[in-house]
């Protein structure tokens, strides 16, 4: 069964990464660019997400404003943080958020914590 991530990243060499190590998994994945474009796209198919990979710093918004909304309209989405920004991480985890990952994100690190929250279907390959 096909996972839904939403990313909301702006960074167009991270969202590839990211894109990159879930490839070999059965992923759809959305990508939000900004706030704007994450309120368009959640609205829209709040239901749909499996889970969430959020970024601290957007160009409109950040990340944390993100996910006050989320938790205030009780969406229940979980929630990874992947950020450079660690400045904030106390802040992330008062809101009840587990899990930061520092940029530049390690494949093995990022798949084991996204399978903390959803089970992964892997392609199949041929050996």
């Amino acid at each position: 069964m096909t996972k839904k991530i939403f990313a909301v990243e702006d960074n167009d060499t991270n969202y590839m990464l990211v894109e990159e190590i879930l490839s070999d998994y059965n992923i759809e994945l959305v990508r939000a660019v900004n706030g704007k474009d994450f309120f368009n796209k959640i609205k829209k198919r709040p239901v749909e997400f499996d889970l969430i990979l959020m970024d601290l710093m957007l160009p409109d918004t950040d990340g944390i404003e993100l996910t006050k909304y989320l938790i205030n309209e009780k969406y229940n989405i979980p929630i990874i943080f992947i950020s450079a920004y660690t400045e904030r991480c106390e802040e992330i985890f008062d809101m009840g958020i587990e899990y930061f990952i520092n940029k530049p994100v390690m494949p093995e690190l990022f798949i084991s914590i996204v399978k903390k929250h959803i089970s992964l279907e892997a392609i199949n390959q041929e050996a």
